[in-house]
């Protein structure tokens, strides 16, 4: 079984958002917002530590009976970089990377539907064949060497997504938004490997990782609302 690595330290842990809204009492909607921004670092072999992106300790008070639905925007960076390499009438060689970014949304630490969503993911992988003959007739040919190809991609996008959760008491909730990052990568026979790094054309920070960028929150009390 191929068992995902995940990313397992940030750069930056102390994030910062700006509320603006009147008291959790009058608020029947709520907007907040982190320009700060963090990064994922890669470390391989353990588990990504979960941050959270915003936090509203009293966001709004629904009715009694109440629902909330709320609507987290994120920038996203994925970046994937994997070497294969060759050997000559070896036969096919490859490796793969992959980088994904999830998220969700917690009303008093409890997750709002549909739970944890991907915002970002992408699957890298590569396969390589090194294939020399001699045909030369009455002469005998030495082969050797190998063949490296070394792949990388970088990008950065933004995405949303709109959760809900109901029915809850009459109180002033807590609401955050959460994500977790996480990398992996395999040789040619499946085996999770340590992801590799390298410079490509001035890149010097050529690897596979995860980050997230600038984050909104929108959320709003529903009364008439449910699940299909």
């Amino acid at each position: 079984m191929k068992c995902p690595t995940l990313i397992g330290a940030v750069s930056v842990a102390l994030l910062s958002s700006t509320a603006f809204a009147q008291t959790a009492a009058s608020n029947k909607a709520f907007f907040a917002k982190n320009t700060a921004g963090i990064t994922f670092a890669t470390v391989s072999g353990a588990a990504s530590p979960v941050v959270t992106v915003i936090s509203v300790p009293a966001a709004l008070k629904t009715s009694n009976g109440g629902a909330v639905s709320a609507t987290s925007s994120m920038e996203t960076l994925l970046s994937t970089y994997n070497v294969t390499q060759a050997i000559v009438n070896g036969g096919k060689s490859s490796s793969s990377s992959r980088a994904t970014v999830r998220a969700w949304v917690e009303v008093d630490g409890v997750q709002m539907e549909p739970g944890e969503v991907v915002f970002n993911d992408r699957l890298q992988a590569t396969g390589l064949t090194f294939n020399l003959t001699c045909s030369i007739a009455g002469v005998t040919c030495d082969l050797a060497g190998d063949i490296t190809l070394d792949l990388f991609q970088q990008t950065k996008s933004a995405n949303s997504y709109t959760f809900f959760i109901g029915p809850l008491t009459a109180i002033a909730h807590k609401v955050e938004v959460k994500a977790q990052g996480m990398i992996e990568c395999h040789d040619s026979i499946g085996t999770v490997i340590a992801c590799p790094t390298g410079i490509l054309a001035g890149y010097t920070n050529a690897s596979t990782q995860v980050g997230i960028g600038k984050a909104t929150l929108m959320i709003e009390e529903q009364q008439n609302w449910g699940a299909k």
